[in-house]
């Protein structure tokens, strides 16, 4: 069974504003990489919103392990079963690497050494070299905070990883390594990654793609 769906989702931001979203029906697995393509302003991050419950449809359903996200704890849901990682890092200035990682398990209430435990794992599997634990955002690099980023959503244990143009400040470098991250996360771990991207290299990587044009969700496959 597919871990996300999309049930004939429609969306508009207000009653004369018109749908940016027109029906859209899709399934996500887990274990899978889908890249999400389209020109600016289709509505992409529009559709992470929806599959994140920052946003819920105007019309149809969006379902997680077959429960409509209307009925579940949004603050929850994002805190323990979908995490987004953002072309900007969204890292806390004021906290260092170790403590970025920590924070969601910290609002999820794990104890303190399993939570440092979980950290220091995601950290390695991203590869985070232990002296730029505690070191502030503005000391990294781009690169190294975006990696911050995405071990943050795996100590989480988010079965779900959303990503919003995640390598868009990165160099080709840092890029290609952020994205064979995610590609591990899925294949490896078994998250289910969707990402958005504009680089055409970058959804090549994917198992899926899929366009949004003109209000309509289609495989580009």
């Amino acid at each position: 069974m597919a871990i996300l769906e999309l049930k004939n989702v429609s969306f508009g931001y207000g009653r004369d504003a018109g749908r940016i979203l027109h029906d859209v029906s899709a399934a996500f697995e887990t274990g899978t990489v889908y890249a999400l393509i389209g020109r600016s302003g289709a509505g992409k991050s529009t559709l992470l919103g929806l599959l994140s419950a920052l946003l819920l449809p105007t019309e149809g359903s969006v379902c997680f392990k077959g429960e409509d996200t209307r009925r579940l704890n949004a603050l929850a849901y994002r805190r323990r079963c979908v995490a987004t990682v953002y072309q900007d890092f969204a890292l806390f200035p004021l906290l260092n690497v170790t403590e970025n990682i920590l924070y969601p398990l910290e609002l999820q209430r794990v104890p303190a050494a399993e939570a440092l435990a979980r950290a220091e794992a995601a950290a390695d599997q991203v590869g985070l070299a232990p002296e730029l634990m505690v070191r502030y955002p503005s000391a990294l690099s781009g690169g190294e905070q975006q990696r911050v980023a995405i071990a943050r959503a795996l100590a989480a244990g988010s079965e779900v990883i959303l990503a919003d143009e995640p390598t868009g400040n990165l160099d080709e470098q840092n890029a290609a390594q952020i994205v064979d991250l995610l590609v591990r996360a899925a294949h490896e771990a078994g998250r289910c990654v969707i990402l958005v991207t504009h680089d055409s290299d970058v959804a090549a990587r994917a198992d899926h793609t899929l366009r949004l044009t003109d209000g309509s969700l289609l495989p580009a496959d």
